[in-house]
């Protein structure tokens, strides 16, 4: 039973990835958003501080010039541009979208901020969520020195201000700012790829075209998030947390097999009240209210595939409550 689904409306939430002669340049920029008290005005230490963070995330971001020869999967073949950043300085492995790589056939290369082009290849693309890895040569890099933005998923949280750096409309090195607004929002549905089985954050950084793949970092220059998607005609954009990303880039650095495993089940997250109706107890919701102050909702069962690992011990409607004797927020 699937109650209070939060999905936007298919036609206006796209990826932001391409930009120029991409084929879904089509992302509207919002109207910039101004200081309106004193408040809203950074003082002199932020902004050094700011200042601080930019220049060193800057180095680290290139834009991604890409071509998907072939069509594959569910995906069409493509030309564009995107971004990326540099994630593993001495291995040389650059953090972009999976909507950006594709699921086939991919060439490209990347421009660093001294305008230095390297080729690059993928060496992972995660079947689900909207992320892989590009690998390019360090040592082919001649005129600048490497370094590598630090990821820290755990220090998303509604209110932290962010700023991205990318090749937005397929300018590189714009700089765009916004606040955090969800941490908990449902995954994004676009034309032909979606994400699911995690929460994307919200924020309001007016992010268009050719921004897919920047790096979305706090007032510390620490990664907290990766620039997915938005919506049209608003300021409203989307993030992927970099817990998954994280995980992934530990066991590349580490030279195994990427291992993830998968129950063959789709979750959404859902509101307190849309899980009343699917008879969460008072008992349950106040000890998650009490143990979580800010949680809203509950990660539910939408989708178990028939004969699959959760077949007969998960049904659509179930409301997961407790992972290995914790729960689950």
């Amino acid at each position: 039973m699937v109650i209070d689904q939060d999905p936007p409306p298919p036609s206006l939430i796209y990826p932001t990835q391409p930009a120029g002669n991409g084929t879904n340049n089509h992302h509207l920029v919002g109207l910039e958003h101004q200081a309106t008290s004193i408040a809203d005005v950074p003082s002199k230490g932020e902004d050094e501080a700011w200042q601080s963070a930019i220049e060193k995330v800057r180095k680290c971001v290139v834009s991604i010039k890409y071509q998907r020869p072939w069509r594959f999967d569910r995906e069409f073949c493509d030309v564009g541009e995107a971004t990326g950043f540099v994630v593993d300085a001495q291995i040389g492995l650059i953090l972009t979208n999976r909507h950006v790589i594709g699921p086939g056939p991919f060439r490209g290369s990347i421009v660093f901020e001294n305008n230095e082009e390297l080729d690059v290849r993928p060496v992972y693309r995660d079947p689900v969520h909207d992320f892989g890895f590009l690998k390019f040569e360090p040592k082919s890099l001649k005129y600048m020195d490497l370094i590598a933005v630090e990821l820290a998923p755990g220090l998303a949280t509604v209110g932290t201000e962010i700023k991205l750096i990318g090749n937005d409309s397929g300018e590189s090195g714009s700089i765009l700012s916004g606040y955090i607004s969800r941490v908990d929002r449902n995954t994004l549905i676009y034309s032909q790829y979606t994400d699911f089985n995690t929460c994307y954050y919200q924020a309001n950084a007016s992010a268009s075209s050719g921004s897919s793949g920047s790096p979305v970092f706090n007032v510390d220059g620490l990664a907290i998030g990766l620039q997915a998607g938005g919506i049209s005609n608003a300021s409203t954009d989307y993030f992927l947390p970099l817990d998954a990303p994280q995980r992934v880039l530990k066991q590349i650095q580490n030279g195994g097999e990427v291992k993830r495993g998968d129950i063959q089940t789709v979750f959404k997250r859902k509101p307190f009240l849309g899980c009343q109706h699917l008879r969460l107890s008072d008992k349950w919701e106040s000890l998650f209210r009490k143990t979580f102050p800010n949680l809203k909702g509950l990660i539910v069962a939408e989708k178990v595939l028939p004969e699959g690992p959760s077949d007969g011990k998960l049904e659509a409607g179930d409301i997961l409550i407790k992972i290995n004797g914790k729960l689950v927020d």
